[in-house]
């Protein structure tokens, strides 16, 4: 009797313990304790805008040439990028047009995204002056909201919506009635988790386990409402505190200890951790 209970207790802790692995990794010195989304980046142009052409042949032949290999190995330590290759893209739309062109970034998004000191960086940011490098037209940015990016570029405040921005051409303002944006959308370039992050050397191993503490996220509206999904763990919480900087400042405030856990990007774990 007592070893058919030591074999049930075994049996018992072997499956809390698998468990546990399937909701939670260490990457680094982080573990990752839940996922709460998957989204994927695009860059969205105005309806009929030709710039969408030439910027999508000159991201062709950075792709060919490796230019987009070398940033996404600078910004996330591997290459996850689906760009198409073609090192003769350009060449076949013959003479390029010069311009000015203005890229909408979110500048909540690190690392793909954000401010820094007076001008922006990021990995969109770096493959965005690549482009225009190839094209000879001239960059400037604005910053803009992932879900203002359809008005900025039908009223022509930005020429694309570039920069952490996860796009598609139904207005999320009108759900029910499903209206169709006219927006010209590359194919998705790199896939990111929402992920709840916690320190690897913490105390806690599970999202069940962050009862009655604080997590941060950025201010940018997708963090919350990926964490606002899950309503059980949202209530779970002592607090959820927007910052802004976005995954920046939290994982700054992690490693700090100013607080248990964070709401941010899986691009920004690879980020800190590669």
């Amino acid at each position: 009797m007592k070893h058919t209970k030591r074999i049930a207790a075994l049996l018992l802790a072997l499956a809390l313990c698998f468990s546990c692995a399937a909701c939670s990794k260490t990457v680094g010195s982080y573990r990752v304790v839940k996922t709460l989304g998957t989204e994927q980046f695009r860059i969205g142009f105005r309806d009929g805008d030709q710039a969408a052409v030439y910027v999508n042949a000159a991201l062709k032949v950075l792709a060919a040439d490796g230019t987009v290999h070398s940033l996404a190995l600078k910004w996330f330590g591997t290459d996850n990028t689906t760009f198409d290759s073609d090192s003769g893209a350009l060449d076949a739309l013959g003479d390029l047009p010069q311009r000015t062109f203005i890229m909408g970034l979110n500048e909540e998004r690190f690392p793909m995204s954000y401010a820094d000191g007076d001008g922006y960086s990021g990995f969109d940011v770096e493959l965005a002056q690549a482009v225009c490098a190839r094209l000879g037209w001239t960059l400037q940015y604005q910053p803009i909201s992932n879900q203002n990016a359809y008005v900025e570029l039908s009223s022509g405040n930005v020429d694309c919506a570039w920069g952490g921005m996860v796009l598609d051409q139904t207005d999320s303002k009108d759900s029910k009635n499903k209206k169709k944006q006219k927006m010209t959308l590359t194919a998705p370039y790199l896939e990111n988790e929402l992920q709840l992050i916690v320190r690897g050397d913490s105390k806690y191993r599970t999202a069940g386990s962050l009862k009655g503490t604080t997590v941060l996220l950025g201010t940018d509206e997708t963090y919350m409402a990926a964490l606002s999904a899950d309503e059980k763990l949202m209530k779970a919480f002592g607090a959820a505190q927007r910052v802004t900087g976005g995954s920046k400042a939290c994982f700054e405030a992690l490693s700090a200890g100013d607080c248990a856990a964070i709401v941010a990007d899986s691009t920004a774990l690879a980020y800190y951790t590669h």
